[in-house]
This record gives structure tokens, C-alpha cells and sequence, in this order.
């Protein structure tokens, strides 16, 4: 039988070398990172207020299975 035969142009786990590299990078933007947190803040905000009074009833609403008392007044008997 003949040799072992790589079949791929990767590195063995033992051949490898690893390092870490420090990127120098400019300052953050505080204001820009404040204005964008505020605006995602808001924006999720309105959307679940949004989402929760589309699952309320209107406030005009009114159950049809309850009389109102308008209704009842004038279909109650007379009384004198």
C-alpha cells in the first residue's frame, strides 16, 4: 500500500499558528450612539403601542348582546 495522500491544501490543527492583532480604531461617536439608541427606543415604542390598541376595542364599541339605557327607557312599560 502506498502513503498517506493529502487531499486538501489545509494546515493540520497542529501546523497551525495563531495571534491576535490590536486594530487601532477612532473614538466612538457618544451623541451619534445616543441618537440612534433613542430613535430604535421610539421606533419599537410606537410599534408596540401601536400593536396594543389595534388588539383593544374601539371605544365606541358597544356590545350588541347588552341593552344600553336609552334603549331601555323607551322600550321599559310606562308607569304613571
Amino acid at each position: 500500500m502506498g502513503g498517506y495522500v493529502k487531499k486538501t491544501d489545509r494546515r493540520r490543527y497542529e501546523d497551525r499558528s495563531f495571534s491576535v492583532r490590536a486594530v487601532h480604531r477612532d473614538q466612538v461617536d457618544l451623541h451619534k450612539l445616543a441618537e440612534v439608541l433613542i430613535r430604535l427606543t421610539l421606533q419599537e415604542t410606537g410599534r408596540s403601542r401601536a400593536d396594543r390598541r389595534a388588539a383593544e376595542p374601539p371605544e365606541t364599541y358597544r356590545d350588541p348582546a347588552t341593552p344600553t339605557r336609552a334603549a331601555a327607557s323607551v322600550a321599559g312599560p310606562l308607569v304613571e
